[in-house]
């Protein structure tokens, strides 16, 4: 199902938020929070990246366009953290977002020395630093399935090279089951 992001923003994306608290996810291993408190997590990939640097590559046209159109769906979502990896794409797919809600974005550079453990450790780092919280996290195709695994212990399916219009949001209770919804965003993917 596509939203335009007015109305993701201003109604559908909190009603989704409280629908995804009451539907039960099946349970799998995953950092657990510490805290009564509910975690809410937005894990999205970069927009559109370019050609311009092969080892990185800024945003297209179509790229800042989607950067802007996630800036409005997540206008009115509570979010108080932003992370993303040291690449360009990333920083940029959240910039819009960071300078609209004046929040600064936290940098976890991802390397051949932490790729691994990326995912769990930034689960542990969101839900020690950002408990009760919400949370938004810009990742890469490679690394969004293991992000949302390592912070709920769902499983979702690999995300291909042309799609970029996924929007996962991940809600941990302090108690009882993470749950998972998984949304689209901005223009359609091809």
């Amino acid at each position: 199902m596509r939203f335009d992001s007015s109305t993701v923003s201003r109604f559908w994306l909190p009603a989704l938020v409280v629908l995804g608290q009451a539907c039960a996810a099946p349970q799998s291993s995953h950092v657990a929070p510490v805290s009564a408190a509910t975690t809410t997590i937005v894990v999205v990939r970069h927009a559109e990246k370019s050609t311009d640097d092969p080892r990185d590559p800024s945003l297209t046209e179509a790229g800042r366009q989607r950067a802007l159109a996630l800036s409005s769906v997540l206008k009115d979502a509570g979010v108080t953290a932003i992370y993303t990896t040291q690449y360009k794409r990333n920083r940029q797919t959240a910039e819009p977002f960071a300078q609209q809600s004046g929040i600064s974005i936290t940098e976890r550079p991802i390397t051949a020395a932490n790729t691994a453990t990326y995912a769990q450790d930034l689960a542990r780092e969101i839900l020690t630093n950002s408990l009760g919280k919400s949370v938004l996290v810009v990742g890469h195709s490679n690394t969004v399935p293991d992000i949302v695994k390592a912070l709920g212990g769902i499983a979702v399916p690999p995300i291909t090279d042309p799609e970029y219009d996924h929007i996962f949001i991940v809600t941990i209770p302090g108690s009882g089951s993470p749950r998972l919804m998984q949304l689209r965003f901005g223009q359609p993917a091809p």
